[in-house]
């Protein structure tokens, strides 16, 4: 979702703070119409419009079917409970449109935005699958993650009538200690009744409404929980993210302790886990320390589709996880630091995210088992275990296979394998300008890519990609001044480099031996077309045919860049990292016109246009400056003749 769209200043009523006190009771509908009996009978009916946001370019009719199909149960879950309400506008909206719509709608109008799969991920990595959101202006919106695909998405139907449960309460005027633990308490009963069996319906917790299709969808009951003076002690915890008031002991500045897991407020680890019957997600939230060897941990998994989360404590010396339910389970996924390793492990270089990490590694097989287990060596944290098992069922032998892989973590953002890294001055210099405004972006990475072709800073071959520049975040200069000013080393600013080209914060475009900064190492000819003489840079090798004009400055009349092949083929050209517009000239073997592309301007923005895909018998290609074709008269009836070889 858009950061304009998630990152306002919020109350977030999934963000527990408050530890809600509720005892069991036999509290059934009366409790709302109570509610809507106190009610302000001068509060406004509710003004709300529905939204599906896709990333693709157009919804597809699936898309809006699920529009839809949420419109029916938000209609439906506000009729349950007989709140007046009036729907302004249904959308299904490409995200790029999204913004427009959303900031167009009243202030007093509750926006229910329901994202696809990969638009919704920018929640899920929040930890969130749904979220109510009430702004320091008092304006409300609910977001929810379609992440299942289905188009009556019974999960998803749950995540939105538990948002619309914070509203509700919320809209009836209850208090916020109230519209967010009650409905976390009545989340939490119903994941201790499915315990674990995510398809099973708990009816003592849920109602139904009907979808479009006439299905009858299962989602929450707002009420049937009364709050009283204490929470009693068997009640589930799952979702509430709390703990029992008496032991909540807050640290003002936790710090990592010597022969303890390392794991702070706000830090997490994320893991894909494959077994033959199992695929699925489980991610580790670490929240409040209880002390300093415990910390409260959310525990979210995602299995076939279905999401559940509980709250957790996580004992930081025994490396002992502790359930709701009173159970252990050893957490395997880190261990204390610094690592007390035996002779069994080895270190080697492992990458996680393009980023080259000293890894403890050790390897244990038999003749039934073979297991592989990597360990990061700074952090502790699992990065890869593979588990296989020689099984024997009557007589048919086969081998069973496990694998536990991290995928996402804020605790490994850099190569740790970097050291004695010398930066030369000038670029130092280029950094401090830079911030300055001396030079541009583009000027700064010329020297960041010196840095790279010459092994100063060492970034896996995976991250070389010929893309654009994309707009760097303000603590990228911050950290440059720095840098420039000898208050950060350069082994510190390397890591920072390293960080922004993985993570697609910065594009590098280069190729092995081949500098990036200019084309002076390209062989040079001429070539004559129209009458005119040019001197042509010569790409006649894979490396400097992707390199091309890529940061070059820009041409004039009298120059031009020749591609030249070894036979008639497809030439495919892209203006990525192009710095200004050119005109395009494809000839075949004899130097003959086959097309001309004129005035085609730089990309900066995915997907870029792919130019000359149908010509077919190309063999050469000519890029000049915009502007030549028409000044020269260059057409399909021109020729070229290449005075040099190529």
């Amino acid at each position: 979702m858009e950061k304009t769209i998630l990152s306002i200043a919020l109350l977030s009523l999934l963000l527990l703070s408050i530890v809600p006190s509720f005892a069991q009771t036999n509290s059934t509908t009366q409790d709302f119409k109570t509610l809507q009996q106190q009610r302000n009978q001068n509060s406004p009916d509710l003004s709300y419009a529905v939204f599906f946001i896709t990333e693709n370019d157009k919804c597809s009719d699936s898309e809006y079917k699920s529009l839809k199909f949420y419109q029916i149960v938000t209609d439906e879950y506000l009729s349950l409970y007989d709140i007046p309400h009036d729907l302004q506008g249904s959308l299904c909206v490409p995200l790029k449109n999204y913004q427009s719509y959303f900031s167009g709608l009243s202030t007093f109008t509750l926006p229910v935005v329901i994202s696809d799969n990969t638009v919704g991920q920018q929640l899920v990595q929040q930890g969130f699958y749904g979220m109510y959101e009430i702004t320091g202006t008092g304006k409300q919106a609910i977001y929810v993650c379609s992440c299942d695909t289905q188009i009556e998405s019974w999960a998803g139907a749950w995540v939105l009538s538990h948002e619309l449960s914070h509203f509700a309460l919320r809209y009836f005027g209850e208090p916020d200690t109230i519209a967010v633990s009650w409905v976390h308490y009545i989340q939490a009963l119903e994941n201790d009744c499915q315990q674990g069996d995510f398809s099973k319906v708990c009816p003592q917790y849920s109602a139904s409404v009907t979808s479009p299709s006439g299905n009858q969808i299962p989602v929450m009951v707002v009420y049937g929980q009364g709050p009283s003076d204490s929470l009693p002690k068997n009640a589930p915890q799952s979702e509430a993210m709390t703990l029992l008031q008496n032991s909540i002991v807050q640290t003002q500045n936790p710090s990592c302790q010597a022969n303890q897991i390392c794991a702070l407020p706000g830090d997490y680890v994320k893991y894909q886990i494959t077994t033959p019957d199992l695929n699925q997600t489980i991610r580790f939230d670490f929240v409040n320390p209880t002390d300093n060897k415990n910390i409260a941990v959310k525990t979210s998994v995602v299995q076939n589709g279905s999401p559940a989360s509980e709250s957790d404590i996580l004992d930081l010396t025994k490396s002992l996880l502790t359930r709701p339910n009173g159970q252990n389970s050893n957490f395997m996924y880190m261990l204390p630091t610094p690592l007390k390793l035996n002779s069994a492990y080895h270190q080697e270089v492992a990458q996680f995210k393009n980023y080259d990490r000293s890894v403890m590694s050790a390897q244990n097989n038999n003749q039934t088992n073979s297991i592989l287990v990597k360990i990061d060596k700074d952090t502790g944290i699992l990065v890869d275990l593979e588990v296989s098992s020689v099984v024997n069922v009557n007589g048919q032998v086969s081998v069973k296979q496990q694998s536990y892989k991290l995928v996402d973590t804020n605790k490994i953002t850099l190569s740790n394998y970097v050291t004695g890294v010398s930066i030369p001055s000038w670029v130092k210099h280029d950094a401090k300008f830079w911030f300055d405004g001396s030079i541009t972006d583009t000027q700064f990475i010329q020297g960041i890519q010196y840095l790279i072709e010459t092994d100063i800073i060492k970034i896996p071959s995976s991250s070389a990609a010929n893309s654009t520049l994309s707009q760097m975040p303000s603590w990228v200069k911050s950290d440059a001044k720095s840098w420039s000013e000898g208050s950060m080393s350069d082994n510190e600013f390397a890591g920072a480099i390293q960080y922004l080209i993985s993570n697609g914060l910065m594009h590098i475009s280069y190729g092995q031996n081949e500098s990036s900064t200019n084309s002076s190492d390209m062989p040079r000819g001429q070539v004559k077309i129209g009458g005119v003489l040019l001197d042509v840079e010569i790409a006649n090798t894979p490396q400097r045919q992707i390199k091309g004009l890529q940061y070059h400055a820009q041409l004039s009349y009298g120059q031009g860049m020749l591609f030249s092949f070894a036979q008639p083929q497809v030439i495919s050209i892209w203006m990525k990292d192009m710095q200004f517009p050119i005109d395009i000239i494809w000839f075949d073997r004899s130097g003959n016109v086959l097309h001309v592309e004129k005035n085609v301007a730089p990309c900066t923005e995915d997907p870029c246009t792919i130019y000359g895909q149908s010509i077919t018998q190309a063999q050469y290609v000519l890029e000049v400056a915009s502007g030549f074709a028409d000044k020269f008269g260059i057409d399909q009836n021109s020729h070229m003749q290449i005075l040099t070889p190529v």
